[in-house]
């Protein structure tokens, strides 16, 4: 039974909410209760927005908080070497013991509970498409110093079984990192896959969509995604993106697949964890470095065709939303609303 009273408090200031003291006393059961019934509650106010009323103005994600950083950088956190070794804190290697098709991946904070809820109910949950297996999986690393929070994603990894955490230091500075151990493990315990897809959980994503139309044809030495070309160092110390010529002495990048959603043939993942070990420094831009190790291996980048994939938030249309792969920067408020309505 879920109190009315704490289901009400998580609507003031959900983030701080789940990560109270209050939010860890509760058990598993009514914790994701309480987190449902706030997501599905703020969601039809964003349903009935889209349908009925202004779309321009529905969604609610933050986009300042995906542009800018909180702080400036250390040019020492930039760059990492090869990481030697990791291990794995909490591990399924049986994930995979079905054969599926298609792994999606996700990298995930550990404090984000919520966006996990949001994506168990929305895309993380499609399991099969036209025959073909389907898995989605969370990976994340690891929050010093947070033993109350530890023992939540145990309990929720007990019941779901679709986490796996790296004994590494969860910080915007590591996504490489997590990225190649991401790769690692799933060369490792999956080894069989077609296709791994990689999507952050701020992604609107229509799997259906997806595999019928991009994926159901064998490829082999590819990524596929957004190809993005031309692009140049931000060199401005307060963008999140900010990259100072002593890390990176170059003026442009090498063709790269946006990071935020990019499909990889699964026979070239071990390819891409040993191609890292060759390149120096390993840059915190996971796609950028992984489109180094693409050209380091002769990696064929594919893109997508037009109004399929995209970098930003679209303005809603029920049919382009339904035709369209996956689009980025959404909350999971604005997640579970827009899965309400493709898939009425």
């Amino acid at each position: 039974m879920v109190d009315s009273q704490n289901s009400n408090v998580i609507g003031v200031d959900a983030k701080e909410f789940v990560n109270s003291p209050e939010f860890g006393s509760m058990n598993l059961e009514m914790r994701e209760a309480i987190v449902k019934k706030y997501l599905y509650k703020e969601s039809r106010l964003v349903y009935d927005c889209l349908l009925y009323r202004n779309k321009s103005k529905c969604f609610s994600f933050n986009s300042k908080e995906s542009i800018y950083a909180k702080k400036v950088y250390r040019t020492e956190d930039m760059v990492m070497k090869y990481p030697h070794p990791y291990h794995t804190l909490i591990d399924n290697p049986d994930a995979c013991i079905d054969d599926p098709y298609i792994v999606i991946g996700s990298p995930v904070g550990p404090r984000q509970f919520a966006e996990r809820v949001a994506t168990r109910e929305t895309w993380g949950g499609i399991r099969d498409v036209d025959g073909k297996k389907v898995i989605h999986l969370f990976f994340m690393g690891h929050d010093e110093d947070d033993a109350e929070n530890d023992r939540m994603i145990r309990e929720e990894n007990d019941k779901y079984h679709d986490i796996i955490q790296f004994d590494m230091r969860n910080h915007f500075m590591n996504l490489t990192l997590l990225a190649i151990l991401t790769y690692n493990w799933t060369a490792t315990y999956c080894p069989g896959i077609a296709y791994y897809v990689r999507s952050d959980n701020d992604m609107y994503y229509n799997p259906r969509t997806h595999i019928r139309t991009f994926l159901m044809e064998d490829r082999s030495r590819a990524l596929i995604g957004n190809i993005v070309t031309g692009s140049k160092p931000i060199r401005v110390m307060q963008s999140r993106y900010w990259l100072p010529k002593s890390v990176f002495p170059g003026s442009q990048f090498d063709p790269y697949p946006s990071g935020c959603f990019v499909t990889i043939t699964g026979d070239v993942l071990r390819t891409i964890v040993e191609t890292s070990e060759k390149i120096s420094p390993i840059l915190y831009f996971d796609d950028v470095f992984l489109g180094m190790i693409a050209k380091e291996a002769r990696l064929t980048l594919l893109s997508y065709p037009g109004n399929t994939l995209f970098f930003y938030t679209q303005a809603f249309d029920p049919v382009s939303y339904t035709k369209m792969s996956a689009a980025h920067r959404y909350s999971p408020v604005d997640l579970l609303a827009l899965w309400q309505i493709v898939n009425r």
